[in-house]
């Protein structure tokens, strides 16, 4: 079977990652012709990890570790040592069955086959290699990036009006939700009045929710790109919103003992770590849902959920920190 370079370029194949320069003895030599065939050619191979086998008409009939070379009487006959049940696979072969291969069975190097005949393997550091951009490739998939979305995989080929066009919505939306709360924080001007250390925290609101939001939303991208198919969703938010509520506990905790100390205002500092508490809860929340939504409806993350999800977090929780505030302080 032949594969012709456009082949070799539009897939991922076994032929793009081979290499020949690899030790191939006749099934009859001895062990001590093979020694002394990989001291005299040794500068020329890649690897020396496997020693290939092949008959007469060069037919690949086995394989044997250098370190059986070393194991057993010079006289012996690498027929007589290799392993005949040869994991190998053909040229046209996927890089990432290649890469599932390897690691299934051990071996530190893969032969590709054609008509029976080896012309080359696939060594350690390339099946790495294939590894890392496959999964590479996944994080970025399940981030929304990949190729039904080329316009967003490279920024500097966009056109600038369809950037523009791409990015500016998001921000808008979120220009939108800072007077929102502009104006929503300007209704409780008098309570801020009375007790100014309300409007002290309100930035420490923001950031926390903030932080914990975006901290839950790389998490969550990231097992999508490594675990997939395998996340139980009922499961996995409940076990990321135990641990947004135990955060919220600790970080309201302290937010309480610090208030209290430095202040000596117990009871505002009440208001404020549950206001901390509610707000961070809130935020685990939305922040995964806005996640797995954009990955529903298939939008780019990179543009979108970052901005769409900041100021749900943020606009969430000044109401939530006001709302506790105008409750218990009167």
């Amino acid at each position: 079977m032949e594969i012709n370079e456009q082949d070799k370029e539009s897939k991922n194949l076994a032929i793009n990652y081979i290499t020949n320069k690899i030790p191939i003895v006749p099934e009859s030599y001895t062990l001590f012709k093979v020694n002394k065939f990989i001291n005299e050619n040794i500068k020329s191979f890649d690897t020396i990890d496997y020693i290939y086998a092949v008959d007469n008409n060069e037919r690949l009939t086995g394989v044997t570790t250098i370190k059986s070379v070393f194991q057993y009487n010079k006289k012996t006959k690498i027929k007589d040592i290799m392993e005949k049940n040869i994991i190998a696979v053909s040229p046209d072969t996927e890089q990432i069955k290649i890469a599932n291969l390897a690691l299934k069975h051990s071996i530190k190097a893969v032969p590709i086959v054609q008509d029976n005949k080896l012309i080359g393997v696939i060594l350690t550091n390339k099946i790495l290699s294939i590894i890392n951009r496959s999964l590479h490739k996944n994080i970025l998939y399940f981030a929304g990036i990949h190729k039904d979305h080329l316009e967003y995989e490279d920024t500097l080929k966009v056109p600038l009006p369809l950037s523009l066009l791409h990015r500016t919505p998001w921000l808008v939306i979120g220009l939108i939700g800072v007077f929102f709360i502009a104006a929503f924080i300007n209704r409780f001007e008098n309570i801020l009045d009375k007790h100014l250390i309300l409007a002290f925290f309100i930035p420490a609101i923001v950031y926390m929710s903030s932080a914990l939001g975006t901290q839950h939303q790389t998490l969550f991208i990231r097992d999508l790109a490594i675990l997939g198919k395998e996340i139980k969703l009922f499961k996995y938010f409940l076990k990321q919103m135990t641990i947004g509520t135990i955060i919220g506990l600790i970080i309201g905790g302290l937010v309480f003992l610090m208030v209290s100390a430095f202040w000596k205002e117990n009871y505002i500092a009440l208001v404020i770590a549950l206001a901390m508490f509610i707000t961070l809860f809130i935020s685990s929340f939305t922040s995964l849902l806005t996640t797995y939504l954009f990955k529903i409806f298939k939008q780019d993350p990179a543009l979108g959920s970052g901005p769409f999800a900041t100021i749900i977090s943020d606009v969430s929780s000044i109401i939530i920190y006001f709302v506790i505030v105008s409750l218990m302080i009167k």
